[in-house]
């Protein structure tokens, strides 16, 4: 695997970090699966501790790897690629009801698309080929981009392709969070009920006109800087949340869902963010 230029000091840390980014993601996935079991569900919820153990070994091996992208990276993509199969199980388990679960089929699934979209940054980091589109839920055909926030800069080829696919990627993926998160308010707590489904229409609205203006051909300059501003202030609301259900300041002063539940969907905007700015900084090169 060869990167895009020479400085890999500079590189490492980039890819280091983003790779961190996405193992506490699929821990807080193992997690959160392993905790919504019914309890006779004792071998699921064993399998899923030990994803959960896997990724914190890989999370912490990962601060010692002096090359990122070596050998390790193989052990992580097929840890990756493990899960991903175990949550396409899990996720046809509950829907046919052979698996008794609090969290729906859907929130499975939402969950395996984002560890399918980090096989993808797996594989661009190796050279090899990349999941398509609809496996990772973006419309359109063919094998989607899933670049590393470091390779995008270097890719002004892919600059049309990349927006369009992370902002349809990141939006329908935040306004799921809405539409999830509304169904764990207790009665006490309508009006965040209520705001968290206002969010998921806001954000569901501009994905439709992203949609539209990809499946038109049109230049995606401003759905970036409409995106980031949109994102900026989800992001907010999903801070104050989270505060307000770790300090139990919400009614009833807790919820039926985790507090990191909350703050996972913040680490995922902050991610989305960081992705619009340095879109946003490739597009002005561009211009």
């Amino acid at each position: 695997m060869s990167f895009p230029d020479d400085n890999l000091s500079l590189q490492e840390l980039s890819l280091r970090k983003e790779i961190n980014f996405w193992l506490g993601i699929l821990i807080d996935h193992a997690r959160f699966m392993r905790n919504g079991f019914d309890p006779t569900e004792e071998q699921l919820f064993e399998t899923s501790n030990e994803f959960s153990r896997r990724f914190v070994n890989l999370n912490q091996q990962s601060e010692l790897q002096q090359d990122i992208a070596g050998e390790f990276i193989f052990v992580l993509q097929d840890a990756v690629m493990e899960f991903i199969a175990f949550k396409g199980r899990v996720a046809q388990g509950i829907e046919a009801c052979r698996i008794l679960s609090i969290l729906p089929a859907g929130l499975i699934d939402h969950i395996r698309r984002e560890a399918i979209f980090f096989s993808g940054v797996l594989a661009r980091i190796k050279g090899e080929p990349r999941p398509i589109r609809e496996e990772i839920g973006v419309p359109g055909t063919g094998m989607a981009s899933t670049a590393p926030q470091l390779f995008i800069p270097r890719l002004p080829g892919e600059f049309r392709n990349i927006a369009y696919e992370e902002m349809l990627f990141w939006l329908r993926i935040a306004s799921e969070h809405m539409g999830v998160l509304s169904g764990f308010f207790r009665p006490e707590q309508v009006s965040y009920r209520r705001e968290t489904l206002r969010w998921e229409r806001r954000i569901g609205r501009l994905y439709e006109e992203v949609l539209d203006a990809f499946q038109e051909g049109r230049d995606p300059g401003h759905f970036i800087t409409r995106s980031l501003a949109l994102i900026h202030e989800h992001a907010e609301f999903l801070r104050h949340l989270f505060n307000d259900l770790v300090t139990c300041s919400i009614p009833g002063k807790q919820a039926n869902f985790w507090p990191r539940l909350a703050d996972h969907m913040l680490r995922e905007d902050i991610y989305f963010i960081e992705v619009l700015i340095i879109l946003q900084r490739m597009q002005e090169a561009l211009s």
